[in-house]
Order: C-alpha cells, then sequence, then structure tokens
C-alpha cells in the first residue's frame, strides 16, 4: 500500500496538480484574508462617513432655526433635539455635550455615550461583547459663542453580521474550489504531459536493431515538439554512429581475414615434409609482408579509435609550414621518381601554423601517397601551398585514374574504396583518408575535392594561418 502511494506521488502530474493545488489555496487564503479586511475597513469608513455627514448637517439645521427663532426660551439644545428627531434615523444613538464635555441631551449610554467625555475623541471604534459601535463627535457653536459637542453612534450589527456571512461563503467555498481546480489540474496536467508518455513508450519500443523508427509530434512548435526534434536527431546520430560501427567492425574484420588466411595457410604447407629452402623462404616472405600489412592496418585502427575517444594527445606548436612541406615532397621524390611520375611543387616562403608536426606530416605524406599510387607511369603530381584570406591553401593535384562523382561522397569513410583504384592489391587499407579528414578536422581546417574519372584528382587542403 505505501509503495503504491509512493508510486502515485511520484508521478509528474500528481505532483504538478499537488503544488498547483498547494498555491492555488495560498493565494485563495491570502486573497479571502485581504477581502475580509478591505471590506471590513470599507463598511466602517462608510458608517463613519455617513455619521459626520449627518452630524453636520444637523448641527448646520439647528443653527439656522436657532438664529431665525425669536422665542428666547427656546435654546441650541432644543432646536438641535428636534433637528435630531427630524433627521437622524432612531437606531442611531445620540448625545449632545456641553464645553465641559458633560452630557446634557442623549441617553447615558457606557463608553458609547457617557456622562462625560474626551472632546479630542472625534472619531473612534468601540469594541464590546455585544454590538460593536463607530462613534463620531463633531464640534459646534451656538449664536452665543457656547462650545459643544454632538455625538453619533451607530451599531455595527448588521454590518457584522454580513462579513460573517462572507467568512461563510469563504470558508466552504474555497474547498469547493480547490476540489474542482484538482480535478481540472490534473486532467491539463494529464493532457500536458500525454506527449511524453507517448514519447517513452516509442522510446521503449527502440533498440539497436529498430533504430530507423521516430517519435511522432502532434505540434512542432511547442516544447514537446522541439524536444521530440532534438530526440529525433540525436536518435539519427546514433543510427548513423551504429551503422558507422557496424559497418567498421566488418570492414575490419573483412580487411583482417584476408592476411590472417594467408598466414595460416603459408604456415601449413611451411609445416608439411619435403618443402625446400626456397619455398620454405618465399612462405615466410609472403608471411612477413600480410604481418607488416596487418600492423599497418591495426596502427590506424588504433590511431582512429584513440580520436574517437578523445584519448590522442594533441602537441601543437608554431611551425614553419614551407619547411614542413619541401622536407616531404623531398622524401617522397624517390618514390615517385620509382614509377616514372614528375613531382612538382610551387610553395610560398614564410608560411606558419600553430599545429601537431607528426600529424601534420601523415596528413601530407598520406595524400602525396595517394597521389603517386593511383597515378600511372609518366604522370604528373603538382603540388603547392600559398596564403589566403588568413587561411593557408595547400592543392594537391595528379593525373591520375580519378574518382567518379558518386564515389566522391565516400572517400573519406573508413575502409571505404572506389573499385578497382583502392584495392588491397595496391597496398591501401582504406583508412588513409579517414585519418587525413580527421587530422584536418583537429586543425580546424576543410577538404574539398575535384575530380573526373581518367582525368585526375585535385586535393584542396584549407588550414588556418598562425600569426
Amino acid at each position: 500500500m505505501i509503495n503504491r502511494l509512493k508510486n502515485f506521488f511520484s508521478r509528474i502530474k500528481v505532483r504538478l496538480t499537488f503544488w498547483y493545488i498547494i498555491i492555488l489555496a495560498l493565494v485563495l487564503i491570502i486573497f479571502s484574508g485581504a477581502l475580509h479586511l478591505s471590506m471590513k475597513n470599507y463598511i466602517i469608513d462608510r458608517v463613519r462617513n455617513q455619521l459626520q455627514i449627518q452630524a453636520e448637517m444637523v448641527l448646520e439645521e439647528a443653527k439656522e432655526e436657532e438664529e431665525e427663532d425669536d422665542d428666547e426660551d427656546e435654546t441650541f439644545s432644543d432646536e438641535l433635539e428636534e433637528e435630531l428627531e427630524e433627521m437622524v434615523h432612531k437606531d442611531i444613538i445620540r448625545a449632545f455635550y456641553n464645553q465641559a464635555g458633560e452630557l446634557i441631551l442623549g441617553e447615558n449610554i457606557e463608553k458609547v455615550t457617557p456622562k462625560i467625555i474626551n472632546p479630542s475623541q472625534s472619531k473612534f471604534l468601540i469594541r464590546g461583547n455585544g454590538d460593536d459601535f463607530v462613534v463620531v463627535t463633531v464640534e459646534t457653536k451656538d449664536k452665543q459663542g457656547n462650545i459643544g459637542y454632538l455625538r453619533l453612534a451607530s451599531s455595527l450589527a448588521d454590518e457584522v453580521a454580513t462579513l460573517n456571512r462572507l467568512i461563510t461563503i469563504l470558508i466552504f467555498g474555497i474547498p469547493l474550489t480547490l476540489l474542482l481546480a484538482s480535478g481540472g489540474g490534473y486532467f491539463l496536467a494529464y493532457k500536458a504531459l500525454k506527449p511524453i508518455d507517448q514519447i517513452s513508450r516509442t522510446a521503449q519500443a527502440i533498440s539497436h536493431s529498430n533504430l530507423s523508427k521516430r517519435i511522432i509530434a502532434e505540434n512542432d512548435n511547442d516544447e514537446i515538439g522541439r524536444l521530440t526534434a532534438i530526440l529525433n536527431d540525436l536518435l539519427d546520430r546514433l543510427e548513423e554512429a551504429f551503422s558507422r560501427e557496424k559497418r567498421f567492425t566488418s570492414d575490419a574484420s573483412h580487411e583482417l581475414r584476408t592476411p590472417i588466411a594467408i598466414i595460416r595457410a603459408h604456415s601449413e604447407e611451411n609445416l608439411k615434409e619435403g618443402r625446400s629452402l626456397k619455398e620454405c623462404q618465399h612462405a615466410l616472405e609472403i608471411i612477413q609482408k600480410q604481418t607488416d600489412y596487418m600492423s599497418h592496418l591495426v596502427g590506424q585502427l588504433l590511431l582512429l579509435a584513440r580520436s574517437d575517444t578523445k584519448e590522442l594527445s594533441i602537441e601543437n606548436e608554431n611551425l614553419d609550414l614551407t619547411e614542413l612541406l619541401e622536407i616531404v615532397v623531398e622524401e617522397m621524390q624517390e618514390l615517385a621518381l620509382r614509377k616514372d611520375i614528375n613531382l612538382a611543387m610551387n610553395i610560398e616562403q614564410g608560411l606558419a601554423i600553430y599545429g601537431d608536426q607528426s600529424m601534420l606530416t601523415q596528413l601530407l605524406i598520406n595524400f602525396l601517397d595517394n597521389a603517386i599510387k593511383y597515378t600511372p607511369g609518366g604522370g604528373k603530381i603538382y603540388i603547392s601551398a600559398k596564403a589566403q584570406n588568413n587561411q593557408i591553401k595547400i592543392e594537391i593535384k595528379d593525373t591520375g585514374i580519378g574518382i567518379s562523382k558518386e564515389d566522391q561522397a565516400y572517400i573519406f569513410d573508413r575502409f571505404y574504396r572506389v573499385d578497382k583504384s583502392r584495392s588491397r592489391a595496391s597496398g591501401g587499407s582504406g583508412l588513409g583518408l579517414s585519418i587525413c579528414q580527421w587530422i584536418v578536422k583537429i586543425h580546424h581546417g576543410s577538404i574539398k575535392i575535384e575530380s573526373e574519372v581518367n582525368q585526375g584528382s585535385t586535393f584542396t587542403i584549407f588550414l588556418p594561418q598562425s600569426k
């Protein structure tokens, strides 16, 4: 039972509804208290103002009557008493005091209209065990200049009853409002979070075997729609990564299977009796060649794996790229001459770059090695470098077999080989250009390719120039 309650209150829509009800209850309580207080002050001020107006009107009428009346036996108190009977409601308590604050007209009521008053207390509220009274005292003078004080007092019994009815309405109305609001709040929370439930169900149905499935959003412009778009984008990247990893594993297995099979076959042949020394030596040479190939392949795989996990340390420094290019071209000259390929260069002097020397050297060697490897004898390779718009533009152009438009989009993929020209017979592993692309990327550069079949290829590398 306790676990069920915990599970119930752990739901987001329940918690949202709960906090919504708490906040609404606090708002209603504060609003009700403020409403009651403001209504109470308003009622008291209204009664006080009414008494003030009535007192002033009565005194004004009494003065006028006193001035118009020629009967010397009629005093101001007599005129005032008549006006009070005519103008003031009988429920209002009235009293008149002389200059000394002594009661001379009206009923003696404790606290409200006592026998003696303090004239300085003109407006005040009396709270009693029974009724509350609003009391107003107004100063006046008769025609002889005698000062007197008229006091009017009104009971707040009806007003208090009205306020009590308001309190009763609020006491019963607030819980009812909270009850209705809790139902409405839970419904709205359910409707708002329903798409998230759908996202959860869809996400649960997605596994490594069906990463192509996507989450459908009802509204692409709201927060849920944007979340769905982000999740779908994440799934796109995951699908691409899984596909690339799967292809990479398959290609790596395929690349290693062939040399292992060759090594095993020649090893078994060498173990047979009657093999001549020349035959054994030839088999060992083949095994050594395949072992070198595997070692080179594993080294490239390790480099790419460490680059993917960002575990490879980059040792950047200020380099003279002009000197580095000249050294690499000089080293590759011998390889080009063996195939009767003319390797020419035009390197601008003073090219500076901030980067890793070993990686940039590998980048240049890979590109030149590819160019030499896939350029027929008698062909040409031209490498140029110059500063351009705060960048260094390196261009490697060959007259080789070229790359078709369809293959150009995939040549930087791992283990990708263009038919015939990228075969293992040429000594390539299909990882060289992938490594080149990674090296250019970590140096915040870019690569551009232009190529036509049987017309040659031009690889253009852009690297940020160091100032």
